[in-house]
């Protein structure tokens, strides 16, 4: 059936009122060998996941429509809170004053034109990266929108699953918009926020590992910081997180770095920064699921042996926030 179909239908869902006037017939339509993800809507197979059912929706779109919220954010490939992984609705911003899609599965939120701020993702429109930080401010957790503030500002290539190079958005273009939208009930959790989105962060996990760190009453370390052998100014690599008065790194080793030559990589990089005298302190997803505190601990420790002074007398107050990325 696939190759049956007309030119430009071949690779994506499509709109039936697109297959017709491309010349497809309603027995053509009706075949079972296309689901019927939404009505008005074919797809070359059934949708598994956020990214495919907001794809799936996608050719319905009208020009004052964007996806929005979490299938922007699966769209845009940043981080989806663990919480809302499983949410099966597409989300959608409609212009007030024009129609709007009434489908199941749908979820639609009214905006004033002049706020529909859009971004095009492999011919998908979706609501501005900044614009989907603003309005998941009423939903999302302080710490989710750091995780997702820190995605969105970062510089990094290789940021995981981000499908645009970034940044999508300065952090000045984070809080202009949250300035636009003070009066909404998220305005409160962006301000929050806002002081705690680092540019530079190259994983959510390295969030993450930062959170912890400094919802624990500990200093907050530096981010993807360089380091340089002061001896011969050779640059010996990037420390994801640096607590430069105690001289300790910290490293979060994620599944990338188990491939054979990041692992050789890794190891040489690791033994150089000791040479130079600081002390590594790495970490994986079982330092951290259930619970940090046992890492945390031991970071603690390094840090006190080293030098540095908690900011807060209980070093070990730190919550749990797990993170599944989109797609």
């Amino acid at each position: 059936m696939h190759a049956a179909l007309p030119e430009g239908l071949r690779d994506a869902g499509f709109a039936v009122a697109q297959a017709r006037s491309l010349g497809m017939t309603s027995s053509q339509l009706r075949s079972r060998e296309l689901p019927r993800p939404f009505r008005g809507a074919r797809a070359l197979r059934a949708p598994a996941s956020q990214l495919e059912r907001a794809q799936a929706f996608a050719p319905l779109l009208r020009p004052w429509q964007a996806l929005a919220g979490l299938s922007a954010l699966a769209v845009l490939g940043l981080p989806v809170p663990w919480r809302f992984a499983r949410s099966d609705d597409v989300e959608v911003l409609s212009a007030t004053g024009r129609g709007f899609p009434k489908r199941a599965g749908v979820r639609v939120r009214r905006i004033a034109p002049d706020r529909l701020e859009t971004r095009l993702v492999e011919g998908v429109r979706v609501a501005s990266p900044s614009l989907v930080w603003a309005q998941l401010a009423q939903r999302c957790t302080v710490q989710e929108l750091v995780m997702l503030g820190d995605a969105i500002v970062s510089e990094a290539g290789h940021y995981p699953n981000r499908r645009l190079p970034g940044p999508l958005a300065s952090i000045d273009e984070l809080a202009a918009t949250a300035r636009r939208w003070s009066r909404s009930s998220g305005a409160a959790a962006m301000l929050e926020a806002l002081e705690r989105v680092r540019p530079g962060v190259e994983s959510p996990r390295e969030t993450d590992m930062r959170l912890f760190i400094t919802g624990a009453g500990l200093p907050e370390p530096e981010v993807q910081v360089t380091i340089v052998d002061p001896s011969t100014g050779r640059t010996l690599g990037r420390a994801d997180l640096l607590h430069r008065d105690a001289r300790v790194v910290e490293e979060y080793e994620g599944d990338g770095h188990r491939e054979q030559g990041q692992w050789d990589r890794d190891i040489q990089k690791y033994r150089e920064f000791e040479r130079i005298g600081l002390h590594v302190v790495r970490a994986t997803n079982r330092d951290f699921v259930p619970s940090p505190e046992g890492w945390l601990a031991d970071l603690a420790a390094v840090l006190q042996r080293r030098g540095s002074t908690p900011v807060t007398s209980d070093p070990l107050r730190a919550s749990v926030q797990l993170w599944r990325r989109s797609g």
